[in-house]
């Protein structure tokens, strides 16, 4: 049989000769209240429970509290009777459902300097990974400026903002070399139509048959295609020409068609 303490909600299994022993009065072994065990008595724990659950509904109701009262979660009843025997009682737990066995503690100093410490553990580990990816972090527009911050106090270095897409061909001509043999003579003009400095891209060319199957291609790094008179590491400026000239092996008669390409 079960019963409860109708003071602080903690469910009992009692025997027959309890009740007898003292008319039905019993002590409960959490809040210390004597109370009549035969006025909540059931045969079983599922029923205990569920009248525990409609007492601290009407409870609710009765203080004028429109929240809607949270179901009790039923357990088996092997495990329910060891946790809610009067040797090891259930306390209640406020603002949770009756049969819980939580319980709130009181927030202390050494808690509040643990999750702030903890906190800042969090925001140390983020600046770490920001500060080592800062290279492709800097690569996105929306985050270039708070990467620029955190260099401008960690005096680090930023690779330049890179858009393919603001690289325009202004011209481009390639014929065969007029003084090696099996040889091609490549002029192009490029330009930076982005407002800002940008790294140079990297150059492809593509030759093609008469079908536009890709036949050769090869891609030439900022510093295999600009002159002695340009350093790559300064950047591409705005609406500044960059005049190019490139001698490529020819890749034969099939090729009919080029594109270039910045990457």
């Amino acid at each position: 049989m079960y019963t409860f303490c109708p003071d602080c909600s903690t469910v009992f299994s009692i025997r027959a000769e309890h009740l007898h022993a003292a008319s039905g009065l019993v002590r409960c072994g959490e809040c210390r209240q004597v109370f009549s065990a035969v006025d909540h008595l059931y045969d079983e724990l599922v029923e205990a429970r569920f009248a525990l659950f409609k007492l601290a509904e009407a409870e609710q109701v009765e203080a004028g509290d429109e929240a809607v009262v949270a179901g009790t979660q039923l357990v088996d009843e092997s495990s329910a009777q060891q946790a809610a025997s009067p040797l090891n009682p259930a306390p209640r737990v406020a603002g949770a459902a009756p049969g819980s066995s939580w319980s709130r503690q009181p927030v202390s100093m050494k808690d509040v300097a643990s999750g702030a410490g903890i906190g800042l553990l969090v925001l140390l580990l983020a600046g770490q990974w920001a500060y080592f990816n800062r290279a492709n972090l800097a690569m996105k527009p929306s985050w270039r400026p708070v990467v620029e911050r955190i260099c401008s106090v960690t005096a680090c270095e930023l690779p330049l903002p890179s858009d393919t897409g603001q690289v325009a061909l202004l011209d481009r001509d390639v014929r065969r070399h007029p003084d090696v043999k099996d040889a091609l003579l490549v002029n192009a003009t490029l330009v930076n139509r982005a407002e800002f400095t940008q790294s140079y891209p990297v150059l492809s060319i593509r030759f093609s048959d008469l079908a536009g199957k890709p036949i050769a291609e090869r891609r030439f790094r900022p510093a295999e295609y600009l002159g002695a008179d340009l350093d790559h590491d300064d950047g591409m400026a705005p609406a500044a020409p960059v005049h190019v000239v490139l001698e490529i092996e020819d890749p034969g008669e099939e090729a009919v068609s080029f594109q270039f390409d910045f990457l």
